[in-house]
């Protein structure tokens, strides 16, 4: 079910009219090897970042906080497969690719998935996003997110949807949850679907002790080191701008005002393009 309309992405709008090519004979390359023809590839379009805020943290650090979810437009689905043997700790992972008549290959992937507790309890995929926070007027980056792993599943619909899409996700689990003694794990999402965590989730935030009041752009990039075979880079970035207020002591958490959203498929990651109501 699609979270309520006013904590949703402003992004989810039409799908790019290539989504529903034929994407069979462009195949991309993946880290260990190339897709082979036929392949029915996802394509992880990030949402724009959205209920963003900021709020004091522990030690006197002040953080913005905000939601991310990545959906998949493409013709197939992300199938992530994970598996180790007892010696070890973190899982080694293939892409498990569908073709058109049926058959599946499984590419290698670098990079895990790991049992994480602390309030997790369950299975990550090791750097599926990131977060940054950029200078609009030149671009670079400021501050960084530290969240490292992500339990992807099919948690709510897009609109429109995509061919392909199933009625029911075949991909929507709870990633092993209290179950760090599993050796095999199998995630990701479904054609159609996409992955959401609310900004009120560890880890979903920037650290901005240091950072100036002034505007910034908050960008999330989905599949920062493109470790996966998918069928379009073009809307993996998403970003919106912030202005954060001045404080009247240090260590109070701003005020964050949000100015404008920018969709994976307008622009640059610091162009703000898609101004939000009553802006």
């Amino acid at each position: 079910m699609a979270p309520p309309s006013a904590h949703r992405p402003r992004i989810l709008m039409a799908i790019v009219a290539s989504a529903t090519l034929a994407l069979a004979g462009a195949v991309t390359a993946a880290v260990a090897g190339v897709v082979s023809d036929g392949a029915l590839l996802p394509d992880l379009r990030q949402e724009a970042p959205y209920d963003i805020s900021a709020r004091t943290a522990p030690h006197g650090r002040v953080v913005l906080t905000f939601a991310s979810a990545v959906a998949n437009v493409g013709q197939g689905p992300l199938i992530l497969n994970g598996h180790r043997d007892r010696t070890t700790k973190v899982m080694t992972v293939t892409q498990e690719v569908v073709h058109a008549d049926g058959t599946r290959e499984q590419l290698p992937v670098t990079g895990g998935m790991q049992y994480t507790p602390f309030g997790h309890n369950h299975w990550h995929f090791l750097k599926f996003d990131a977060f940054e926070l950029h200078d609009p007027a030149t671009g670079a980056p400021v501050a960084v997110g530290h969240k490292i792993g992500f339990c992807l599943g099919s948690r709510y619909t897009v609109d429109p949807l995509p061919p392909n899409s199933p009625a029911t996700p075949a991909i929507n689990t709870n990633c092993g949850r209290f179950l760090p003694g599993l050796t095999r794990m199998r995630m990701g999402i479904d054609v159609g679907y996409a992955d959401d965590y609310a900004a009120y989730l560890e880890f979903q935030y920037i650290d901005i002790t240091a950072v100036p009041p002034g505007r910034y752009v908050v960008v999330h990039r989905a599949d920062p080191q493109s470790r996966l075979a998918v069928g379009d880079r073009a809307d993996d970035v998403a970003s919106t701008l912030i202005d954060i207020a001045p404080t009247a002591r240090r260590g109070a958490a701003p005020v964050v005002t949000t100015i404008a959203s920018c969709p994976a498929l307008d622009g640059g990651p610091t162009q703000p393009c898609v101004p939000t109501t009553g802006s």
